[in-house]
């Protein structure tokens, strides 16, 4: 798992950039359908099931990558909001 805030989300693309905590590096992560995305439950601040349109720019989140794309870009398997 990789730590970071969110920088940008663009979800016509269906890609998030983020900031890593450990080395302040740019990421940017695409999200194909079915990739695991849980947002923070208001009630309870446990998580939930979401989708991109749930995030918010300055979240910091733990995410888990899939394969590279030939342009660069990382694939996302999982993005947890952990703020």
């Amino acid at each position: 798992m990789i730590e970071g805030r969110i920088k940008n989300i663009d979800l016509a693309r269906r890609t998030v950039t983020i900031t890593t905590t450990q080395d302040n590096q740019e990421l940017t992560l695409i999200f194909p359908d079915g990739a695991n995305i849980e947002v923070t439950e208001p009630t309870t601040l446990g998580t939930m099931g979401g989708d991109l349109a749930d995030l918010r720019e300055g979240y910091f989140v733990e995410v888990e990558l899939g394969a590279h794309s030939a342009d660069g870009l990382c694939a996302c398997a999982s993005l947890v909001c952990i703020s």
